[in-house]
């Protein structure tokens, strides 16, 4: 189980696994087409719209919809309050050069298929995420008509872009000692003599 701060490391944690990708491949010489220096970075969709202008270059990710998930969690005891959420994102490419921006689109594409489950050696964040905590992301296909939408509402021109889900975040409030319930029980003493309480028999 994660706290609500794994909302937004499920990102951060993406974003930290293409750059470590980049840097190795660069290193090794295998990015082809994509730029070695590649800036890839975690957005969100207010500063995407509210940006005086759109990033030139590089990759961004931008978290589009927080969604209840179909798998929550079975709860184990009365009050659980425990959710289990979905989140759907937005990658889109950057660069002025058309072989550039598909490079680095279908780069990126590439790595999260190849690496589809972000577990605890890769989750940012302390004190953020379980033990055993795994992440899944998968492919989603959106229309084009849900994509030139989605950037008409950014009030922004469209962008080579695709979608994906991570799944499935299970989050709590920051955890709590787990006491015994308290039963209100009330006693009463005295001292009494049972058999001088009975009367005479």
């Amino acid at each position: 189980m994660a706290t609500i701060a794994a909302v937004n490391s499920v990102g951060e944690s993406i974003v930290a696994m293409l750059r470590a990708r980049r840097d190795l491949l660069a290193a090794e010489g295998r990015l082809g087409p994509v730029p070695a220096a590649l800036a890839i970075t975690h957005l969100s969709l207010a500063q995407l719209a509210t940006a005086p202008s759109p990033p030139s270059a590089g990759l961004t990710l931008s978290c589009t919809r927080i969604a209840m998930s179909d798998h929550p969690r079975p709860r184990t005891r009365p009050g659980d309050a425990s959710i289990a959420v979905e989140l759907h994102y937005l990658v889109a490419a950057w660069s002025p050069a058309p072989a550039e921006e598909q490079a680095i689109l279908s780069w990126s594409m590439l790595e999260l298929a190849a690496h589809p489950v972000l577990d605890r050696s890769v989750l940012v964040g302390s004190g953020i995420w379980g033990r055993d905590e795994t992440v899944q992301v998968v492919p989603e296909t959106a229309t084009d008509d849900a994509l030139f939408r989605l950037w008409a509402a950014l009030q922004a021109k469209y962008r080579l872009c695709t979608t994906f889900r991570a799944r499935v975040i299970r989050i709590e409030h920051d955890a709590t000692p787990d006491w015994p319930a308290v039963v209100a029980t009330r006693f009463g003493f005295a001292d009494t003599d049972v058999l001088a309480d009975a009367g005479p028999g």
